[in-house]
């Protein structure tokens, strides 16, 4: 069982030996790089004020953890991307998904297309040969009833 340990983020820079602005610096960089979102949590900060301060779990913690080591040789972007994930190949990935399965999806339907087309031209053939013996047969009929006279052909 994994246990969470939530850290504010004065305890956070603390801890790492950042400032509070730096931090606050990478958690916008993350939010718009990664598309993360972090919890929030609302405190009280005067009789009638309240204030939404960011409220990290263990594994936000680790992560930060690891970019503050990575941080001087990487840039701050490069590490987010490695630490966060990159939001925008993420998109892109699952749009190249998306477009994959939509292209296996039209190619079974093509090929179901053409099966059916193909059973409606062997289905179109065999009526008009049926429509071509009746055709006969009808003809065939009229020869014979032209021969009878009387009263009942």
């Amino acid at each position: 069982m994994r246990e969470y340990i939530n850290m504010d983020i004065q305890t956070l820079a603390h801890d790492l030996g950042k400032s509070v602005s730096t931090l606050k610096r990478w958690k916008k960089q993350i939010e718009h790089l990664a598309k993360y979102e972090f919890e929030e949590k609302t405190v009280q900060i005067g009789r009638n004020q309240t204030q939404k301060v960011p409220d990290f779990d263990s594994e936000e913690v680790r992560c930060f953890q690891k970019m503050a080591q990575l941080i001087d040789s990487k840039g701050l972007e490069q590490t987010i991307f490695e630490v966060w994930g990159n939001a925008q190949l993420l998109t892109l990935e699952h749009i190249q998904a998306k477009h994959n399965h939509l292209a296996r999806a039209f190619i079974n339907y093509r090929l179901q297309a053409n099966k059916q087309m193909d059973y409606l031209k062997k289905e179109n053939q065999s009526l008009k040969t049926e429509l071509a013996t009746l055709t006969q047969e009808f003809k065939v009929y009229q020869e014979n009833n032209k021969k009878k006279k009387g009263l009942f052909k």
